[in-house]
């Protein structure tokens, strides 16, 4: 089906990120569908941002303050995009991944998506926990998938909320509300460096009492103390 090709505006927030970024960037450098890309530093003190000038074309802001959620708000205020990606630095997008969203995002109805995971280690454990991340529902919808959405539908909701922690669950309660929100099963791979870290049982059990704590009324600023960038 034809339809109007549109540009993508891929938004990546950064915090230390000097180890992760060049590969992030070297990956979208290979899609070939019109795009852009935005980096926002939130004041990193490693070689990041010398990185990303290694980069012609990338655009590459300090935020006006720390959070995510600010650092995104602010990459889609610079974006000229009609279609915008917010992509986290240690997550690689594979080939065709602009195109896949383009199609979704011409379909009737859809305001917003996501891809499902894979890690860069092939746990067993990990394997199982990339398989939940198919499902489309927002416990299993994060922003480590690579959410996307229109700028119409970005501007309607208000952005991103900017809060210390689960600005992603809350940006999908309000997207899912007003429209269709897509999963596409082809993957983005995102780092496991995380789970390797700290155990990937333990981080795995960390991050599900989070997400219940909050779904239960735990504020995020108080969540927020048990989970360290």
């Amino acid at each position: 089906m034809a339809f109007k090709r549109k540009k993508i505006s891929i938004i990546i927030p950064v915090l230390n990120e000097g180890n992760t970024i060049g590969a992030c960037l070297d990956r979208l450098n290979e899609q070939t569908e019109p795009h852009e890309i935005v980096v926002i530093d939130g004041g990193s003190l490693d070689n990041t941002l010398a990185v990303v000038r290694t980069f012609p074309g990338v655009k590459c802001l300090r935020a006006s303050g720390p959070g995510r959620g600010r650092q995104m708000n602010q990459g889609a205020r610079v974006a000229k995009g009609d279609i915008l990606l917010f992509l986290h630095s240690d997550t690689l997008l594979m080939p065709g991944g602009l195109a896949m969203i383009e199609a979704f995002m011409a379909q009737s109805g859809i305001v917003a998506g996501s891809f499902c995971l894979r890690f860069d280690h092939q746990s067993p454990f990990l394997r199982l926990y990339a398989r939940f991340s198919r499902i489309n529902h927002i416990l299993f919808t994060y922003g480590d998938q690579g959410l996307f959405m229109t700028r119409r539908v970005f501007e309607q909701v208000g952005g991103f909320p900017e809060l210390p922690l689960m600005e992603d669950v809350e940006i999908q309660e309000s997207l899912r509300k007003i429209g269709c929100f897509v999963k596409i099963r082809h993957p983005v791979v995102t780092s496991a460096r995380r789970f390797l870290l700290n155990g990937i049982i333990r981080q795995q059990l960390l991050n599900t009492g989070l997400v219940l704590l909050y779904h239960a009324g735990v504020s995020p600023a108080r969540l927020k103390r048990f989970y360290n960038d």
